[in-house]
Formats: C-alpha cells, structure tokens, sequence
C-alpha cells in the first residue's frame, strides 16, 4: 500500500468508512457492459465503442494518503509491465460522476488495450477534485497527493514507465488533469482535456513550467462551459478560443491554428461537425490539438452513454478515447524537453 511523502495540504479528508476492501474481487465489465450502459443511457450494444475487447476486467484498489483511505479503479491490459514499464492512464471523473461513471463514459478500454496502457480511474473524496473551480469545501483536500500514492502503487504492482504517464478528465476532472500539468510537469508527459476549457485562476496563478502536449474536446454548444470565456456558475474559464491561444503561448506555438474539418463519417445524423484546430511550430515537440465539436454539448465525444438533453449533443463524428490515446502515444517526458522540479 503506497503512501505519499509529500508534505500535507490543509487538514486531511475524514475516511471513507465505506470503502471496498483492498483487493476488491473484480468484475468482468465488458461481459456485462451492455445491460450497465442500457439501464444507464439506453444505448445500443452494437456499438462500435464496445468492440475489441472481449473480456474487461477492473479492480478497486486502496491506498493510505496522509492517514486517510482513498481508492481508485484499475484495469490492467493483457501484457502490461513488459521491459521498460507500461505507460499509465489517469483518468479523473467529472463533479458527482465517481469512477464508475467516467469508466463508462469514457470506455477507453479498446484504446488502451491495443497500445499496452495501463488504466487508473480515481475515485475523489466528495464530488468535487481539488481545483480552484469547486466549492471552497474541496480546495483542502490533497488530491495531487493521492495521484502520487496512485503512480507509486501501480508501479509496484505492474512496472510503470514513468516518462509516459498521462492525465485525462471530464468537466471538473478535466481541471484537475490541469491542475495537475501544473504541479506534477516532472511526472505528467501530456494532458486531455474532455468537456471543459482552461480554468482562468491555473492559468494565472499556476503557469505551466514546461510546454505540456495538450489535446482539448470543446463544444461550441456546452451549457456549462462555454464557447466564449466563462462558466455557468460564474466560476472564471477561459473559453475555447482562450484555451487555444493560452496553450499555444504557453507551448510557444505559432499564434494562429491550422483548422482542419474531420467530421468522420455516421450512420444517422447527429448535428454536429468537429473542426480539429492544431497549433503548429510548439517547442518542444509540446504540440496542441484542439477539436472543436461544433453543435456538441457537455459530453465525452464518441461515448456509447447517451447523455440527457439538457446536456446538450454528444458527437459520434470522433472518438474521443482513441483519438487522445494516439495523441498521448506520441509524446514522453522525455519527448518534450528537461524535466523540472515539481512543488
């Protein structure tokens, strides 16, 4: 069981009196996944987003931070822990989601299975990461810390190769994997970010110390975080124009995007177009992928949940997973330049 040596952050969070054992007995997901999604969002189960894997199996896992429990979900791919590590996945839920949630919201399982990659989904203490976007309540709360006990404690089961770890989230998670590119820039090689832009305060107060490969899915129709700067809460984001000039002057990046129609091809319409904005010329190898998913709403692109109305449209025109997991594979720390001293 890891534990963090990181110096602590505020008063600890109270236990989870709740939480599972260690060593949870697993369950066999992809088995079972149609009649999960179905009772969730009514999906198809012939989607092409649960082909490829034939058998999925994930486990809680435990780990002590700073005196208190804290779990998360693993899933470890066939062949994993080879010579020289198996790139790890961080994937963190969006507000009141939980890891469950985005494990099938996501559904990063074929992705990662076909590149080798290791996937941990950890559970936050409440409903909100540790972001300066959440309620006050959660800003004390060492999450960054639990990330580190989460690498050490996956490393030790199943080698980790630590120039290719990577962060991904939705919504209020995909703050936190920002959160993250600012003070773990020595341990994360590149970030994703699903249904949100770049939180104004990390941009302000907690500039990125190196140029960080990014890769951003916005739609220009989210009812949460919107296409012009600002939230629904009134909590200070950059919008999808401001995340793009942000990342690419951060990254050094020439100023103006390349934009680029990928719109995949669909059996029904969905009404929208995904425009891909990439930023080229970034030092470093940090590139910046932006896609635009026009007509999109709060959602994980390509997903197989079907989210509720008043969440606006999901796209089927891109797969979000596959598509980020290509991206992460062509970058490691090593890949991006020196590595620095994180706080």
């Amino acid at each position: 069981m890891a534990s963090s040596s990181t110096a602590p952050v505020g008063p600890r969070p109270q236990r989870n009196t709740e939480s599972p054992p260690r060593a949870v007995s697993s369950r066999r997901l992809a088995s079972v996944a149609c009649l999960i999604i179905a009772i969730l969002a009514s999906v198809s189960c012939g989607s092409d987003s649960l082909a490829g894997v034939v058998d999925v199996v994930t486990t809680w896992r435990n780990v002590d931070v700073l005196g208190s429990d804290r779990r998360y979900r693993l899933h470890v791919p066939d062949g994993a822990g080879g010579a020289g590590g198996s790139p790890l996945l961080l994937v963190f839920h969006g507000a009141t989601q939980g890891a469950a949630g985005i494990e099938l919201m996501s559904w990063l399982y074929p992705a990662a299975e076909s590149a080798g990659m290791i996937l941990a989904f950890p559970d936050a203490a409440g409903d909100y990461w540790n972001t300066p976007n959440s309620p006050p309540g959660f800003w004390d709360i060492p999450d960054v810390q639990f990330i580190d006990a989460v690498i050490d404690d996956v490393d030790a089961l199943h080698t980790v190769d630590r120039d290719r770890i990577y962060a991904t989230g939705f919504s209020n998670g995909a703050i936190f994997a920002e959160v993250l590119a600012c003070l773990r820039g020595n341990t994360i090689a590149s970030v994703a970010v699903v249904g949100a832009g770049m939180s104004a305060e990390i941009s302000q107060s907690c500039p990125w110390e190196r140029p960080m490969p990014t890769i951003v899915f916005f739609g220009d129709a989210d009812p949460q975080f919107f296409w012009d700067d600002g939230f629904a809460s009134g909590v200070g984001m950059l919008g999808g124009a401001g995340t793009g000039a942000w990342l690419a002057s951060t990254n050094h990046c020439a100023p103006d995007p390349t934009v680029v129609d990928v719109s995949g091809e669909v059996e029904r319409e969905d009404e929208t177009s995904v425009l891909l904005w990439r930023y080229e010329g970034c030092a470093d190898q940090a590139d910046v992928d932006m896609y635009r998913i026009v007509g999109g709403g709060h959602t994980w692109p390509g997903s197989p949940l079907n989210v509720t109305a008043n969440l606006g449209r999901k796209t089927r025109r891109i797969n979000a997973s596959r598509t980020m997991v290509d991206f992460f594979l062509a970058h490691t720390l090593q890949g991006v330049g020196p590595r620095w001293l994180g706080r």
